[in-house]
């Protein structure tokens, strides 16, 4: 039996031995996500349910781009739906519409702020609206710089803390033999597309906004404007490699014609499979170049609706399916982290020891832990997901000059303004 067997092996121990049993009276929850690793799900629930005896719970999947208009239908319909999946760009709009519901809405006194104190600061804010925890962290991660490190060492390069340094780095690089050594996801249909923007500017020590939540980013000394002069740059030198999703940049990096990417932690994950990939091990997890090394964190996490939490025997239910699901002693976080990869926002997991074993395959704990600590939230609000939708199209023309990086940020800034205002009208 190998480590990541035996760590998951003793997650489901743990899971099972640590949660008492419940007496409840029958209640069905009805539980929506998004259509990830849906065995695991439906085994978490079989594990919830021997535990909770009169509690049963209903699964209801959808695809990633159908899942927030697939909930707004059900919100808007009233079809029954007590226990979801919540991203941190869908919780103002959600929780302003009355949606969802506070958790201290629903659990008992004092445990919310307990969970509260383990989350990590960006994913925290998150899983915040208004002042109000509305959810605990079902996967949290950040957007890193990703890099090939057989290829820097073979080539004599430092591992770069500057973008300045990437720049040289991938000259010298394509100076050798090296089509294009930065791959970048360049799909402006997906919203991390922005995110990975956001994530590269805060390695600059740049903010979009500022306190009273206005865009200035449209400055020319404001990092994020300096850093989309960048990418123009990177592209205009043909140094980029584009690529429409993260799952192909997994293969594209493992041609070993390629230095550089910005990604979610789990695709380092997946570039470093030994099972799957022929430069497995080659890849590592660096801070993200810039001034401060800060990178955009954020978190996906379990909500209750407000109308599961308006009935006090489905709102004790779905506390307590919320509690087995992310809260302490965190089993269910746990075993998806050792047996997915994927990341998680409760930082005692950092410091676990069957995920320190299961991890240091493919990413440098170390590195992580700095990483995260510094990693900052994004800015979400009840317009956000309507202005990136207008935004990323500009932003992609920018990178490959179809459009100046002044045009760019003057109309983004612009339209952000507008739909801020509008907002605060209502």
């Amino acid at each position: 039996m190998n480590i990541k067997m035996m760590a998951a092996a003793a997650v489901v121990g743990a899971m099972t031995a640590s949660m008492p049993a419940a007496q409840a009276e029958d209640v069905t929850l009805e539980f929506v996500v998004w259509n990830y690793s849906l065995d695991t799900i439906q085994d978490n629930i079989k594990k919830f349910e021997e535990l909770n005896p009169g509690i049963k719970v209903n699964l209801t999947d959808y695809t990633w781009p159908d899942y927030q208009d697939s909930l707004v239908l059900r919100f808007r319909g009233g079809t029954q739906t007590d226990v979801i999946y919540g991203g941190q760009d869908w919780l103002p709009a959600w929780a302003a519409a009355g949606w969802v519901a506070p958790l201290s809405s629903i659990a008992p006194e004092g445990k919310v702020d307990a969970l509260a104190g383990d989350i990590a600061g960006f994913a925290l804010s998150d899983v915040t609206y208004d002042g109000e925890v509305y959810g605990l962290p079902y996967y949290a991660d950040t957007i890193s710089f990703i890099y090939n490190a057989k290829a820097l060492e073979e080539n004599g390069i430092e591992v770069p803390k500057t973008w300045a340094e990437v720049m040289a780095a991938s000259e010298q690089l394509q100076a050798g033999g090296m089509d294009r050594p930065i791959v970048y996801e360049y799909n402006q249909e997906l919203p991390n597309f922005f995110d990975a923007f956001v994530a590269q500017a805060y390695g600059r020590g740049g903010a979009l906004f500022d306190e009273e939540g206005r865009a200035i980013f449209d400055d020319p000394s404001n990092p994020a404007y300096q850093h989309l002069e960048w990418l123009q740059e990177a592209f205009k030198k043909d140094l980029v490699q584009p690529e429409p999703h993260e799952s192909n940049i997994i293969t594209t990096m493992n041609t070993g014609q390629h230095a550089f990417t910005v990604v979610y932690n789990y695709v380092l994950a997946a570039m470093n499979n030994a099972g799957e990939q022929p430069l497995a091990g080659d890849f590592a997890l660096a801070r993200m170049p810039g001034d401060t090394n800060s990178t955009l964190g954020f978190a996906k996490f379990y909500a209750v609706t407000a109308t599961a939490a308006a009935d006090p025997v489905t709102a004790e239910a779905a506390w307590k399916f919320v509690d087995f699901m992310a809260g302490s002693p965190y089993g269910v976080a746990k075993r998806w982290a050792v047996e997915k990869g994927l990341g998680f926002g409760q930082l005692p997991l950092l410091s676990d020891q069957d995920v320190i074993d299961a991890w240091n395959d493919w990413i440098d704990m170390g590195t992580l832990a700095a990483q995260v600590e510094s990693a900052k939230a994004g800015t979400w609000t009840e317009w956000t997901a309507v202005w990136s939708a207008y935004f990323r199209p500009l932003l992609a023309q920018a990178m490959v000059g179809e459009a100046s990086v002044d045009e760019v940020m003057s109309a983004g800034a612009e339209r952000w303004n507008m739909l801020r205002e509008q907002f605060a009208n209502r």
